[in-house]
């Protein structure tokens, strides 16, 4: 009878060993303002057709864009469903105070955990976009460097890539954030 009940105590632990591994583990952390939002498939390119419009529309050489915080959530997430390595998920785009904060998943096997980056975006002396992160939280932990490199990759190569002002012929004057929208005022080169 003894040894019965060892057994089965041996048993259930292994199972219950089997089911914690088989479960993904949240580390929880910050979480955006808002439900995540249905991303518009329509959203990216929208964004680029915002870039031709402004620049058709000049009739002065001034440039002003608006550009919402769907159309840079749906542009973050095209670039990470581009990266098969890719260890940041779901994304999410928040404008506000003349800052861009970025909420996000990242997943490594079975643990998950919530990540929020606030970055503050200028404009350097040629005209071009800089983005520094001011702040970030990842779960319990600071944010690995290679994830915020990474991020800051892809925002410095959308905006300097086939979409951005720099390919759209832009010098960027100026860039401020709020309520959602991003709005880039500059002049044609």
């Amino acid at each position: 009878m003894h040894l019965r009940k060892r057994w089965i105590g041996f048993v259930l632990g292994g199972l219950w060993m089997l089911i914690s591994l088989a479960c993904t583990i949240n580390l929880g952390g910050p979480t955006p303002p808002a439900p995540l939002p249905t991303p518009d498939p329509n959203a990216l390119q929208n964004l680029e057709d915002t870039w031709t419009q402004a620049v058709e529309a000049s009739l002065d050489g001034h440039v002003t864009v608006t550009i919402t915080q769907e159309q840079l959530t749906a542009l973050l997430a095209a670039k990470l469903a581009a990266d098969p390595e890719a260890l940041f998920q779901h994304p999410q785009v928040v404008l506000e105070n003349n800052e861009m904060v970025i909420y996000g998943q990242v997943q490594k096997g079975n643990v998950v955990a919530n990540v929020r980056m606030v970055i503050t975006v200028s404009v350097d002396d040629e005209g071009k976009p800089e983005f520094a992160l001011a702040s970030a939280d990842f779960g319990p932990w600071p944010a690995p460097d290679g994830l915020l490199e990474a991020i800051s990759g892809m925002l410095n190569e959308a905006f300097t890539g086939a979409i951005g002002p720099v390919a759209t012929g832009i010098r960027i004057e100026s860039i401020t954030m709020s309520q959602g929208a991003m709005t880039i005022q500059g002049r044609i080169r």
